[in-house]
């Protein structure tokens, strides 16, 4: 680094090997004092570029950082010229001065040429090859439903309530007054989701007071229930808020200083140990088109560094590839895969990310961590998606699934959301979508208005129904009766997870009416829980042990089957279906029978009720 920072400072000085032969000749001494100040100051320049700005130091980094001070310091040298005047007579010599001249020389020329050059490199030649930044992802687009995620995969706390959660177990460290929450990132760690933020430095003064960062804290993705984790046994010295050579940044492109650095993420693997994964790419056209090329590994302890080429990282690193680039593709795909001209003006099938800003990380049902996205129509305030993207985080391979057109996009399920808790004047945060008993359905964590969760609500995205609960478990088990009942009418029969089967069998137990709504059965020999909704099915307040009844139900693979219609083959053998029921006058003192049907009627709706 610092042999770069010698050399580059050379491009302030006059570059014009003529101009040096005539000064050199005339003015020797006050020649060179000039030409070293001007050193001096391309030293400041180039220790600003490459120690303080962390450029690049490859070929066409150096070349579109320095080459605008090249043409820059062309111009000037060119423009400006020293020529001799006459000062003052001394008896019969004339003493001659330099003074400043300005004219155009030829270096000018050549200044100006580089500089449109660099113009043109930077911005006119990316607009030549917008085909190939679509490509550059590599996408495969796709019509088939993503697998369907079970409970356990679904995240549903939201950032802020985990930085929420992370400020409060964070006054529990030492000198806590150092430190601040660095960037908070969503990781996988030992199979369960977390929220991590690494503890960093508050100012240059606490870092010169303090020896190392004390750890990290961890927050529950899944539980919002669960206590904040405060891992304060790691002397972190490599963090992102450090100074000098334990800056974070500094000290990997110290050490690869000709690779394009993307950005990082903090990595505890499965033992709790630090790392940050610095995601790098390299340039296909020019400055133009970063290809996600691997990662490198830096212990924040040790500062030891290891790279590897993408999708050889070791299994713990979630996020090799920073979400900056993955949404780079996207945008890319979606805007110029028919070209610059269709994206300009036809348009056609021209789609964009809803957000030009971040994408959220999900967990795959395959175990690996996603960047995901989904799109809309260009230039539209749509609360309707067109597709939506899936980028590996940890392969780079990307999709683009278009088999959900006009389905609900993240706009319009917080839109649902909110009106569905406009009493409450809470609302959603943070949508992520998912395929839920193989229904696109996006789970959307609800706050009240301190940012506090309260509770899930689980959006359809088909019809936009919204199915809630106060916690995880509670809001699938809505969302599963939703599914199973509320929407059946309209054909949302699902499939894959989603099936139906015939079940029967003597009652061996049987609970008391939860929610004011269902009912659960054991069957003898059946491991699994009937679940009756009383609203749909009425006459399963009747069901008592030692019944014979079939069911047709809901498959999950879960624990719970959910009932959609069945019969109690008991209780028709003995007094026949309940519509059938007739009472002759002698049961009923000679009063009117369609007096004491309607009596029947209300007193078996009272019971229900």
């Amino acid at each position: 680094m610092l042999s770069w920072i010698l050399i580059m400072a050379f491009t302030c000085v006059n570059l014009n090997v003529f101009t040096w032969a005539s000064r050199l000749k005339e003015r020797p001494k006050s020649w060179l004092y000039a030409q070293g100040a001007r050193y001096l100051f391309g030293l400041v320049l180039s220790f600003l570029f490459i120690y303080v700005w962390l450029i690049d130091v490859s070929v066409t980094g150096l070349l579109n950082t320095f080459g605008f001070v090249v043409a820059i310091n062309l111009i000037v040298s060119g423009l400006v010229h020293f020529v001799p005047q006459p000062s003052k007579k001394s008896g019969s010599k004339v003493k001659k001065l330099k003074k400043p001249s300005f004219s155009v020389g030829k270096e000018s020329g050549i200044g100006v040429l580089l500089l449109l050059g660099l113009l043109a490199m930077n911005y006119v030649y990316p607009l030549t090859v917008t085909k190939e930044l679509a490509q550059l992802g590599e996408f495969e687009v796709s019509e088939e439903q993503i697998e369907s995620v079970t409970e356990d995969g679904v995240r549903s706390v939201p950032y802020t309530y985990a930085r929420y959660k992370s400020e409060i177990v964070f006054g529990n460290i030492d000198n806590y007054s150092f430190y601040e929450l660095g960037e908070t990132s969503i990781q996988k760690i030992n199979d369960e989701l977390f929220w991590v933020s690494p503890i960093e430095y508050s100012s240059i003064w606490r870092w010169l007071r303090a020896d190392h960062a004390p750890g990290y804290v961890m927050v529950s993705a899944e539980n919002p229930n669960a206590e904040a984790q405060l891992v304060d046994d790691y002397e972190m010295k490599y963090v992102p808020s450090a100074f000098f050579g334990e800056n974070l940044d500094r000290h990997v492109r110290k050490a690869y200083g000709d690779i394009i650095l993307l950005g990082y993420s903090f990595e505890p693997d499965d033992d709790g140990n630090p790392y940050y994964a610095y995601s790098y790419a390299y340039y296909k056209h020019y400055r133009t088109a970063p290809k996600a090329d691997g990662v490198i590994l830096v212990d924040a302890v040790t500062g030891e560094m290891e790279q590897y080429r993408l999708g050889e990282q070791p299994e713990f690193v979630d996020n090799a590839i920073d979400y900056s680039i993955a949404l780079d593709y996207a945008n890319w795909f979606g805007t110029y895969s028919n070209g610059l001209i269709n994206a300009l003006f036809a348009k056609e099938g021209v789609h964009q990310p809803t957000s030009d800003e971040e994408m959220i990380g999900v967990l795959g049902a395959d175990g690996d961590m996603y960047w995901m996205i989904d799109h809309m129509r260009p230039n539209q305030d749509s609360n309707a998606m067109v597709g939506f993207t899936m980028v590996n985080a940890q392969t780079g391979e990307a999709t683009y699934y278009t088999g959900n057109s006009g389905m609900t996009n993240a706009r319009g399920a917080l839109d649902a959301v909110n009106r569905s808790y406009q009493r409450e004047q809470w609302e959603g945060t943070q949508p992520v979508l998912y395929s839920v008993y193989d229904n696109y359905t996006w789970v959307v964590p609800v706050v009240d208005q301190s940012g506090l969760m309260r509770e899930i609500a689980m959006v359809h995205a088909d019809s936009s129904s919204v199915a809630r609960g106060a916690s995880r478990e509670e809001a699938f088990h809505n969302y599963r009766q939703m599914l199973a009942t509320d929407l059946a009418d309209d054909d949302y029969i699902p499939t894959d997870l989603y099936e139906q089967e015939t079940v029967s069998g003597k009652v061996y137990r049987v609970s008391d009416t939860f929610n004011s709504r269902f009912l659960q059965v054991l069957l003898e020999g059946e491991s699994r829980v009937l679940e009756f909704d009383v609203t749909t099915s009425a006459n399963a307040v009747f069901i008592e042990p030692g019944d014979e009844i079939e069911a047709l139900v809901v498959d999950t693979e879960e624990n719970v089957l959910q009932v959609i219609e069945f019969t109690n083959a008991t209780v028709d053998d003995e007094f026949g279906e309940v519509e059938e029921f007739e009472l002759d006058e002698t049961q009923t003192g000679g009063e009117p029978e369609n007096q004491n049907s309607t009596e029947q009627e209300t007193d078996s709706e009272a019971e229900t009720e």
